[in-house]
């Protein structure tokens, strides 16, 4: 009898090990769940006075696909609309690519257009990710947030050399536009909180104009002035500093970001020679020698924002796109390197870069200050 249980007893446990041996089989042959695919859209200016920094974006985002890990590369795509930084047109396309294209995420490049379409994100429940100044854009929504230096961090560097300079009496021109806003407003906090520059004149001009003479007289009427800060968007930067030197405004020339545009040094005819401005900081040198081997000689302004952007949307979906899932990943970034950086998010959403100070050569080179 005790042999029967015995034999009984060693059949079952062989049965036991049978069952859990093909169960584990079963389980390894099971196929891995691959990352969900993801559509991007990017609403950039690719036509009008600033399409050749939506040009530089989309390079950026092109490098961005090209240095994917090939099961990465596979699951992911971009549909490109041009809103011309009209915020008519910034609407019509996030809608097209709400709706038509089904994407998952949108990219935005300049603060119009991130305010426009950060209304229509927040409704939709869309994560976005905008290259934008304005922290607007970002502040109070759950669902954009901006990524470009904060506009208060690029103020500072812009009056502190004004200090060092000894720059006292300076002139502002800026373009109606909320980016620009953004960064003039930070300045004006600058100077208002820390004292020791006068602003003689504080002008706004419509985004239309190409014929400064009569707001450059007023400036003129002010007094003497050491310091111009003519914030424009391509198309009217250079014009307008043109116009300045031929009425005699020979003022250190001092500003923000699009001095570093390359067609409007060129348009300059070299008056943008020594000019100081304050922009984002040179991205790592590995994204450099990546992108100057591939587009020679272009400029890449915005172009590792982009960059930084795409790769962040990736490595946010790699094991599910629902967007709590995404913007858990985009509020966790703390000390996190990109190409731009080691970044952090703030609490409103804002995405800090490193900010560097550049000064435009008589070659016509933007060249590091710092």
């Amino acid at each position: 009898m005790k042999c029967v249980i015995w034999f009984a007893r060693i059949a079952l446990l062989s049965l036991i090990g049978v069952v859990c041996a093909a169960g584990f089989s079963a389980r390894a042959d099971l196929p891995k769940i691959d990352a969900p695919p993801i559509k991007i859209g990017a609403v950039l200016p690719l036509s009008g006075g600033a399409s050749n920094f939506g040009a530089i974006a989309r390079r950026g985002i092109e490098l961005a696909l090209e240095d994917l890990a090939p099961s990465d590369r596979a699951r992911v795509s971009v549909v490109y609309e041009d809103d011309g930084l009209s915020n008519a047109r910034s609407a019509t396309a996030a809608r097209k690519l709400l709706t038509i294209d089904k994407v998952d995420v949108l990219l935005t490049w300049s603060s119009g257009t991130g305010l426009t379409v950060a209304s229509i994100t927040e409704s939709k429940r869309v994560p976005h990710i905008s290259v934008a100044s304005d922290p607007a854009v970002a502040k109070g929504r759950r669902f954009s947030f901006t990524y470009w230096p904060v506009p208060d961090d690029e103020a500072r560097l812009v009056y502190e050399y004004l200090a060092r300079a000894g720059i006292k009496r300076v002139a502002i021109l800026s373009q109606v536009h909320n980016g620009i806003f953004a960064v003039r407003d930070a300045f004006l906090r600058q100077v208002a909180e820390r004292g020791g520059v006068t602003i003689v004149a504080n002008e706004e001009v419509s985004g239309d104009v190409t014929d400064f003479r009569a707001v450059l007289e007023r400036v003129k009427a002010k007094g003497s002035i050491d310091g111009l800060v003519p914030i424009f968007f391509p198309g009217q930067l250079a014009v307008c500093i043109k116009q300045a030197r031929a009425l005699g405004i020979s003022a250190k020339l001092v500003g923000f970001e699009t001095f570093e545009d390359k067609d409007e040094i060129k348009a300059a005819g070299g008056l943008l020679a020594n000019a100081v401005y304050a922009t984002g900081g040179d991205p790592s040198l590995e994204f450099v020698k990546r992108y100057e081997a591939k587009y020679p000689g272009e400029s890449y302004y915005t172009a590792n924002q982009a960059y930084d952007i795409i790769r962040m949307f990736v490595e946010s979906t790699r094991e599910r796109k629902d967007f709590d899932s995404v913007i858990a990943f985009l509020k966790s970034r703390k000390d996190y390197p990109t190409m731009s950086g080691v970044v952090s998010v703030n609490e409103d959403n804002q995405f800090r870069l490193p900010t560097t100070l550049k000064k435009i050569s008589g070659a016509g080179v933007p060249q590091s200050l710092e």
